[in-house]
């Protein structure tokens, strides 16, 4: 909805500031770390470690979008199941480079994106990259909002080479939209959702995209229905394949073949469950239960085999997550995570 004034004009969309120039030398790795997390655990590059981390995020709210537009010095980036699980981002990223370069393993996907490209991370899965010293303008798009056009394809580490007409119309738009300065009505929201998935969905059809699978719509719609009936349902002890087979009305073999890319339906909610012990695990709010409890909290029926799968999940056990406990609070925003490190915040 619009926010307006006592003059009935939309207010002005706010820009938050987070940055390095304004910390003193000697932290400005420690800060730049902690304000990155929610994406990246960042580090120097290799041979670099003297060299303090640096860089600038300029976040705006524009049309139920986050834009950030990110400087950086040289640095790497890694994104394991345990930023993944604590950050609780199901967004894609679409990082418009401005300038520098991109390169990495985005889950098995060699990535290399110069300036002029845009490169697409999904948020739910890993990645190990490294960046010169540069820029990019990014936009967080909720996951719901792509799947209605692109399905189940696989869009992580895709990359449009600046030189597509549709690479150049795309960031032309993502640059309007990000410096519009005042909110818009719900209609107009509507309108700017529709045009971007229609420039989104072109552009990626022209990119090389992944094979998508053999996903027909109705197991596309299926597996939709089935993911939000899980996390509205994950503290159900009696949830399982069969419940799920029960609900919607669907045999065993059409339920595999909707997760057939997840390794199964049962592997998306015992990833969930051990995404949520983990959060449990890290919080540094709350009394802690022990682990046999958590384990049977979240639907392992003893400890020791909740402990293999959470190692094999994210490198850890739960005694050793629970040591580590990552700096801070969970945010249940990024925005309020940001606000935590916010440098100003300024109307425009």
């Amino acid at each position: 909805m619009s926010v307006k004034n006592e003059q009935g004009e939309a207010d002005s969309v706010y820009e938050l500031l987070v940055s390095t120039d304004f910390v003193d030398e000697n932290q400005k790795s420690d800060f730049w770390r902690e304000a990155s997390r929610p994406f990246y655990d960042t580090t120097p590059l290799i041979g670099y470690e003297n060299y303090q981390l640096e860089g600038t995020i300029r976040s705006r709210e524009v049309a139920g979008f986050t834009f950030a537009s990110v400087t950086f010095n040289a640095q790497r980036y890694n994104r394991d199941r345990r930023i993944i699980a604590w950050s609780g981002l199901d967004h894609y990223l679409v990082a418009v480079v401005t300038d520098g370069e991109i390169s990495g393993d985005f889950a098995n996907t060699d990535v290399k994106a110069r300036s002029g490209d845009i490169c697409i991370l999904d948020l739910s899965q890993v990645l190990k990259s490294e960046v010169t010293t540069g820029g990019t303008l990014s936009a967080l798009i909720p996951r719901q909002i792509l799947t209605k056009s692109m399905g189940n394809a696989n869009l992580h580490g895709l990359v449009l080479k600046a030189h597509m007409p549709m690479t150049k119309l795309l960031t032309a738009y993502l640059e309007g939209l990000s410096g519009l300065d005042k909110h818009l009505s719900d209609d107009e929201i509507t309108a700017v959702h529709e045009a971007l998935v229609t420039i989104l969905a072109a552009a990626f059809r022209g990119g090389q995209l992944p094979d998508a699978g053999d996903l027909r719509p109705l197991s596309i719609a299926l597996r939709q229905r089935v993911l939000d009936f899980i996390e509205h349902n994950i503290d159900n002890p009696d949830l399982s394949p069969d419940a799920i087979q029960r609900r919607f009305n669907v045999s065993r073999a059409h339920l595999y073949r909707a997760f057939v890319q997840d390794g199964g339906v049962s592997s998306i909610i015992q990833n969930r469950r051990l995404d949520l012990a983990f959060l449990e695990l890290t919080r540094t709010d709350i009394i802690g239960r022990s682990i046999a409890k958590i384990a049977f909290a979240h639907g392992f029926s003893n400890a020791t085999h909740f402990s293999r799968c959470f190692r094999i999940r994210f490198g850890l056990t739960p005694n050793e997550a629970r040591q580590e406990r990552l700096n801070g609070q969970l945010s249940p925003e990024l925005r309020a995570h940001l606000l935590r490190f916010r440098t100003q915040e300024s109307r425009r």
